[in-house]
């Protein structure tokens, strides 16, 4: 059965596209696309992008949307979701620790603009809302000499979510009786995440400070689906369940 859904010939990437244009940033939009993060990876070092800090990718509807691994992204109705791929040029080579950063300014972005939403982060690269999962994060690297750019690719739930996917949510559903998703929170949130994106990347060859550390346990530790809560979390990026030791990349 279809979800009865009053928002649905909202185009989320046509309109994080507008958001783009009018922040000034290089913005490829297309109403479809096999991957943001393949077409980012193509054009990463296109002559006329490299002035370019910030590219930004962004469709409706991937036909090979992909997660981590050989997990697949599979989006709801087209325009239903933020699929986007956000393209940032650096000098250096990412750490990483910059999984951990990508990960902890989403959420941020999340929890400051809808701060009583149950939001929670499970590592190594999903955004909760409870126990469903409302977002995905892909990081992935290409180099040309010494330039280096890092792909973050974001896949948000926003109007809808995958109807065969019961593990999933989307904001729309997730909004309480009576608060309605308005256009200027999603530009809030675009501000907001676009914020703390750079901010994150700009550490992305810095250990994580105390902060961040102890950030990123109180995020971690919010998720209702863990067996056992973290104890600590090391500078590296490694997270700690009484002697145990995990690495935030075997996660």
């Amino acid at each position: 059965m279809a979800k009865d859904n009053p928002v649905s010939d909202i185009r989320i990437g046509q309109v994080t596209s507008q958001w783009a244009e009018g922040n000034h940033l290089y913005v490829a939009y297309q109403k479809e696309m096999t991957s943001t993060n393949a077409i980012a990876k193509e054009e990463a070092f296109a002559e006329n992008l490299m002035e370019e800090s910030l590219c930004l990718y962004v469709t409706d509807h991937q036909t090979a949307g992909r997660g981590r691994g050989k997990n697949t992204w599979i989006d709801a109705r087209p325009g239903s979701s933020l699929l986007s791929s956000w393209s940032y040029l650096l000098g250096v080579k990412p750490q990483p620790t910059t999984s951990c950063l990508i990960g902890l300014a989403v959420y941020r972005a999340c929890s400051t603009t809808w701060p009583f939403l149950a939001w929670n982060l499970k590592a190594p690269n999903d955004i909760y809302i409870g126990d469903k999962k409302i977002a995905g994060i892909l990081l992935e690297n290409v180099a040309q000499g010494d330039e280096v750019r890092l792909v973050i690719g974001l896949g948000l739930n926003v109007t809808d979510s995958p109807e065969d996917v019961d593990t999933a949510t989307s904001l729309i559903e997730s909004l309480p009786v009576g608060a309605p998703l308005l256009g200027q929170d999603y530009m809030a949130f675009l501000d907001r995440l676009m914020f703390e994106l750079t901010d994150a990347v700009s550490h992305a060859e810095e250990s994580l400070s105390p902060t961040d550390q102890l950030s990123l346990l109180t995020a971690l530790n919010l998720h209702p689906l863990l067996k056992e809560k973290y104890t600590g979390m090391e500078a590296d990026g490694s997270l700690l369940i009484g002697d145990k030791k995990i690495n935030w990349s075997a996660l």
